[in-house]
């Protein structure tokens, strides 16, 4: 059987989308131990700096609403809340780099190049979204949590809002910590 150089080739970067498209949310929560999480009733947000786009702290900000909101906790619009949610946003870019052999081997060289291993390089579009919650009375940090995925810049709107959800519930998995 004859191999096709172009049909694995294209074979292993449909394989690469796919990954790529279902990669999932990488959490990371931080708490300070002893911490009475049931003496919290009430949340509102502080300190809300609005990223390249508002719409996007919007969906933020509702999801974490949500979120809290089936733990338990209450959103106050005004006076003082028993935590303070403060939101921060990271964009970044990582190189993933794609290697595969086209299975035709390290042979002689055909016009200057080699039928062999072929590498694919691509800057991928990571967001990271931090939430530390603040004790108001106290004024101390405790709980942070931090969720990062792959961003896919060709999401509809309504994708993206699901995305943020999903995001936001898996950070707050398992929220309140247990004493």
């Amino acid at each position: 059987m004859k191999k096709n150089p172009l049909l694995l080739a294209a074979l292993v970067l449909a394989g690469c989308s796919v990954l790529a498209g279902c990669s999932s949310v990488e959490t990371h929560i931080d708490y300070e131990p002893g911490t009475n999480f049931s003496s919290y009733h009430t949340f509102a947000f502080k300190d809300v700096r609005t990223p390249d786009s508002p719409i996007s702290m919007r969906r933020v900000q509702n999801a974490i609403s949500r979120t809290l909101s089936s733990r338990g906790l209450s959103q106050v619009p005004e006076g003082t809340p028993d935590l303070w949610v403060v939101i921060h946003t990271r964009a970044r870019r990582e190189t993933h780099v794609t290697s595969y052999s086209s299975g035709w081997g390290w042979g002689w060289r055909w016009r200057g190049g080699y039928w062999g291993n072929v590498a694919r390089v691509e800057q991928i579009p990571v967001g990271t979204l931090i939430v530390d919650l603040i004790d108001t009375k106290a004024k101390e940090l405790v709980w942070r949590g931090s969720a990062s995925r792959v961003i896919d810049p060709d999401d509809t709107p309504k994708e993206r809002a699901k995305d943020v959800q999903e995001a936001v519930e898996k950070l707050f998995d398992g929220f309140p910590p247990r004493s």
